[in-house]
Order: structure tokens, then sequence, then C-alpha cells
């Protein structure tokens, strides 16, 4: 008899059917038996047999549990289809008599926003629907193409493009997005293949929250692409955006640079925004420095060109490169360029593209 026949177990199943959070009951014997509303929504199903959970370890003793039950927290590894990854979740191991117990897992979100999130990942991943734009940078003064930057982009079932903040920072907590990651790194290859064909001299910089830079694994996946696809030192760079997440600076600094060993260099995103710290330029191995785009919406603002003169006369005594975001006017790029900042990017040069237009440009 499965569980879902007891009849304790159809009264927790049916005050769960229409709850918000996604929930599942497994069985040691039987594997995933039941899923909620919210469980199908999230994983496009309504069938359990796309969905195996691993073997569950139970956390408390066989006494309290007979009494009362146990629950814990557990990153629980789920496949689903074609893939597999681990979850957040909450685990209640719940008795229905001496000799039987079952699980009812619980997938941990911060709200429904991020249940979104985590379906629109998983539909993404499952069908092919992430993607790589690239915007160029240029020398200021003499117009040159210097490097270029590599966006993630990710469409959903029309083929538009999912906001980025409406999908990445709800998720990259999650293991889920190292395989967002890997996948947009298999994007990433065909515009090295296109360099090597043109001959192309530029550097392409894989932007990353540092929250993602900064996870065990991210910098295997670097290292690995960079081998496996035979790219020189400076072929690929990374952009870090600046997070609360770089508050460990030892760990942080150890970290980038064994990248910046391997030949990767490091820009430093957004500088000026958010957790913004000049002591990041002392402390970290970067080689370039990023002003957030807020600086060109006001750089016709004396306060504004005070503190661009300022970090370029830092970035030139600390042998940085230093480029604008955002330049939409020649205006602005015209300031930029006289006071001393030496690339730049923006819709003024180019707005970011998918590679079929970016080829065509060369």
């Amino acid at each position: 008899m499965t569980i879902i026949k007891d009849q304790q177990a159809k009264y927790l199943i049916k005050s769960l059917q229409h709850h918000p959070s996604p929930y599942l009951i497994f069985c040691k014997e039987d594997g995933v038996e039941w899923m909620n509303q919210s469980a199908q929504y999230v994983f496009d199903t309504p069938s359990i047999k796309d969905i195996n959970i691993a073997p569950i370890v139970s956390s408390g003793s066989s006494k309290k549990i007979e009494a009362i039950g146990s629950s814990f927290q557990s990153d629980l590894e789920l496949s689903l289809r074609k893939i597999r990854f681990f979850l957040r979740s909450r685990i209640h191991e719940i008795p229905l008599d001496k000799k039987r117990t079952f699980f009812l897992v619980e997938v941990l979100a911060q709200s429904e926003a991020a249940l979104d999130a985590l379906k629109n990942s998983i539909a993404c991943l499952e069908n092919d629907r992430i993607d790589m734009a690239y915007q160029k940078q240029y020398d200021l003064r003499t117009g040159e193409l210097v490097s270029v930057e590599a966006l993630l982009r990710l469409r959903d079932e029309e083929g538009n493009i999912i906001p980025n903040n409406l999908l990445i920072p709800l998720v990259e907590g999650e293991s889920l997005f190292s395989l967002v990651v890997l996948a947009s790194m298999q994007k990433l290859k065909e515009i090295f293949v296109f360099k090597k064909e043109k001959n192309l001299d530029f550097t392409v910089y894989l932007n990353v929250s540092a929250h993602t830079a900064m996870q065990d694994n991210f910098c295997k996946i670097i290292l690995d692409f960079v081998k496996e696809n035979n790219l020189n030192p400076g072929d690929l760079g990374l952009e870090i955006t600046e997070t609360a997440e770089l508050e460990d600076r030892e760990r942080a600094a150890k970290y980038f640079e064994n990248l910046k060993e391997h030949g990767i260099p490091l820009a430093l995103d957004d500088f000026g925004a958010g957790y913004s710290s000049l002591s990041y330029l002392r402390d970290l191995p970067i080689t370039l420095v990023k002003l957030d785009k807020d600086f060109s919406r006001t750089v016709s603002e004396e306060d504004t060109q005070e503190l661009v003169r300022f970090v370029v006369t830092i970035c030139k005594n600390m042998d940085l490169g230093m480029l604008a975001e955002g330049i939409e006017t020649k205006e602005q790029q015209e300031t930029f360029q006289k006071l001393g900042c030496q690339s730049g990017q923006g819709y003024f040069h180019h707005r970011p593209q998918f590679l079929k237009e970016f080829k065509e440009e060369f």
C-alpha cells in the first residue's frame, strides 16, 4: 500500500494541495509519490514519473521520529527529466506508525518571484533557451575595438528575453544556476571560434556576479574552459559585479589571483555603485575598473567630473585600465575622453547583439 492511500497522509495532502510552496511526498521504498500544484507548476509536469529524488538520510533519532517526527534543512538532489541539480529544501520526516515513516519535502523559496525564476531556469535549460549577447568596448581616443562584454540572455517560451534582474539574483544561490553557467559557456565557445577564424584580437569579458564567481566550482569551470578551447592569455576575461560577497577580501583575493595567474584579466564592474570600496582596488588583483553607468548619466555635472578625475588618477597610479559604462551621447564620450578615461561602452557606440548579427560587422 502506498503512503498516499493512508488516511493520515490524505489529510496532509488535502491541506497542502493548494499551498503556494512546492511540496512533495517521498517514500524510501517507492520514491516520489505525490506533489502539490505548486510543485507541478515549478517543475512543469503533472507526472511524478518525471521526478526522482536521491535517498534522504534521516537526521533525527528513531524514538523522536516515532513520537513526533523530525524536521531539518538539506540540499536535496533532484533529477528532472534531462537535468540533475540540488535544491534547498526543508524535509519533514513524518511517522505513520512504529514501522513506517515518509518524507514531506518543502522546496524553499523566498517569494513567488523566486519560484517563477526557478521554473524559468529549468525551462531554459531543458529547452535550450540560453544565449549570449555581445557588446563592444572601444578606445575613446582612437575608436579602436579593445574588448567585448558577453552578457547572459535567457528566453521565455515565446522567445522574449527574460530580464536578468527577474531571474539571476533569485536563483544564483541554487546549484541549478551552475548548470545555467555551464550552458552559457557552451554558447560562449562560438565567439572564440569566430575570433580565430577572423584572426581578431580582443578580450571577451564574461559578466558574472561576485556571488557566482565565488562559488567553489566556478574557478574550475573557467580554467577547464580555457584549456579545452586552447585559449591564449587575455582571450577570456571576467567582469565581476561589486556585491557584498566580496567582503571576504582574503578569500576573494586568493580565488581571483588563481584566475589572473592563468591569464584571465579581471574587471571590477559597476564601480562607484552599491557596495563600492576603493580598498577593492588595493586588495583584489583587478586589471580594469568599469565606472557605473550612473557616472555617464551625470558626467556633465562638475561633482561627477571631479569624481571621475579622482578615479582616473588612482587607475594611473595603480596601472589599471578604466572604462566608462552607459555612454549614450557624443557629448558624454567627449567629456570622458577629456577627463582621461581610456575606454567606454554604451548605446552610443554599440548595442548588445547576438552572435549572428555581431559577426556581420567584421
